[in-house]
């Protein structure tokens, strides 16, 4: 995309996506570009994956191994939970390796002050309710898209799925307490109940099926008896983490339509697990390959998993003219051949992640006609709008559906703010994009979804100096400022 730089007309009104700094010392980065210094960045291991294995390791009372476990503020928190239960948690992080021994592990009680910084902590309600036949947690944190108590994630699709296998739940400002004293027992659960129907297919979509999914998986691999669960979401933090209680010995059988598991009835064995690479990450460092014209090559580790998982996102970037080639455990992105094609994308559980939505945004600026984004999963998925309008983006939103005019960016007038994860990516990218200095907020959000982002960035030119130091008041739920992964190192 051809940056313009004359300034971008002033704006009716401020919204969060172009706020003044907010109060305080909140952390921000500054971001500028230079000369690339690399050709090649490896992708880290596949977050949404990794939260849903260090959470199977706690069925276990046999050591599980995570190799290219990515150094992110839910990897740290969710060390840090399984150690206050009392499992053994050591963390490699240079080597990107986690080993737990969840065998000393007693408590039941999962810690408040974690729980609220991260969604990844959900994933223990299952696992633990079947090891001690109970359970109790605070709010679950993460972005604030969810729509739970306060705009903390909802729980009550958990207590849900969770009743189905025989257990008595209640939820209260977005914690959730649950008791099967006599253990849970196999069930027969259809997850489209836990869906909305796509309304150009039908098909299940919607913000609580992913999550369901991955809790019946736990529930049933340390439940009593047989379980089905009928229309499973099928992207790979699912039906990966199906296959990767296979390895820890629990009996799985899996179909495009349905998984079958019998349960262990008990602990579950161990497992070493080598994680894909992040599928997000990846549309990420292609959009800003893309948008700054520039030759990439993506390292991945175990690539199968990832091309069949983001099928669609590929489908979508052939269809409007993104070069990639494919070699072995490498992923080659070259410039795009005159300016791209115009596209409708729908975000959906079968369909595009709703995670790689607002980087199809971006690149959908660099269209050669008017484009088209329809947002199923989640509400609240279009924060980066106004950030890109101050910037000025032509966009308009219509319910669940973002309809993008191609044309130039322009230096937004003042500081970026990102009040999600991949918001703050798009601000991100699109401030590489126009070539001159920004500062972004929201950073912390950042530290949940990419690993050592700065100075993987390096490689296309970016060059990003943190700054700030304490964070502002934040809403119960939300992710504080100050939690980023004490691990991460930014190497700028």
């Amino acid at each position: 995309m051809e940056p313009r730089l004359t300034p971008a007309p002033p704006l009716g009104h401020r919204t969060t996506g172009a706020a003044p700094p907010p109060p305080g010392h909140a952390p921000y980065w500054d971001i500028d570009v230079g000369p690339r210094l690399a050709d090649e960045v490896r992708m880290s291991g596949f977050k949404h994956l990794m939260v849903g294995c260090m959470a199977a390791a706690c069925l276990s009372e046999e050591p599980w191994e995570l190799h290219n476990a990515p150094e992110l503020t839910d990897r740290q928190a969710l060390a840090d939970m399984a150690r206050a239960l009392g499992a053994r948690v050591d963390v490699d992080g240079a080597g990107e390796r986690v080993r737990i021994d969840a065998a000393p592990l007693t408590g039941h009680r999962v810690p408040a002050d974690r729980s609220a910084q991260v969604h990844g902590g959900a994933y223990l309600l299952p696992v633990l309710l079947a090891r001690h036949g109970r359970v109790e947690s605070g709010a679950h944190g993460g972005c604030r898209i969810g729509g739970g108590h306060r705009g903390g994630r909802p729980v009550e699709h958990i207590a849900r799925v969770l009743e189905r296998f025989g257990a008595t739940c209640a939820t209260d400002g977005g914690g959730l307490t649950a008791k099967a004293p006599r253990g849970l027992r196999g069930a027969v659960i259809d997850l489209a109940d836990f869906s909305t129907p796509d309304p150009c297919d039908g098909l299940p979509t919607g913000p609580h099926y992913s999550g369901a999914t991955k809790t019946a998986l736990l529930a049933a691999a340390g439940a009593r008896g047989t379980t089905v669960l009928r229309h499973p979401y099928p992207k790979p933090d699912a039906q990966e983490l199906a296959r990767v209680l296979a390895r820890a010995g629990v009996a799985v059988d899996v179909t495009p339509d349905a998984i079958e598991i019998e349960g262990a009835d008990g602990p579950i064995g161990g497992a070493r697990v080598t994680l894909p690479s992040d599928l997000l990450e990846v549309v990420t460092f292609v959009t800003a390959s893309v948008l700054l014209d520039q030759e990439l090559t993506l390292r991945l580790t175990r690539p199968d998993v990832v091309r069949e998982g983001l099928a669609p996102e590929l489908l979508h970037l052939e269809r409007i003219g993104v070069p990639l080639r494919w070699d072995g455990d490498l992923l080659r992105i070259r410039p795009a051949v005159g300016p791209l094609a115009a596209d409708r994308v729908v975000a959906a559980s079968h369909l595009v992640y709703s995670d790689a939505q607002p980087l199809f945004a971006l690149l959908l600026l660099a269209a050669s006609a008017p484009s088209t984004l329809v947002e199923t999963v989640w509400s609240g998925r279009f924060g980066y709008v106004e950030g890109l309008r101050s910037m000025g983006a032509r966009l308009a939103v219509h319910g669940q559906e973002l309809r993008i005019h191609p044309g130039p960016l322009n230096p937004a007038p003042g500081p970026l703010r990102g009040n999600d994860l991949r918001a703050a990516a798009a601000l991100l990218l699109a401030a590489l994009a126009v070539g001159t200095p920004h500062r972004l907020y929201g950073v912390e959000h950042l530290a949940r979804g990419y690993a050592r982002l700065p100075a993987k960035l390096r490689a296309l030119g970016g060059r990003i100096t943190p700054g700030g130091t304490t964070a502002p008041d934040v809403p119960d739920g939300a992710d504080p400022a100050g939690s980023q992964d004490k691990e991460v190192v930014h190497d700028v």
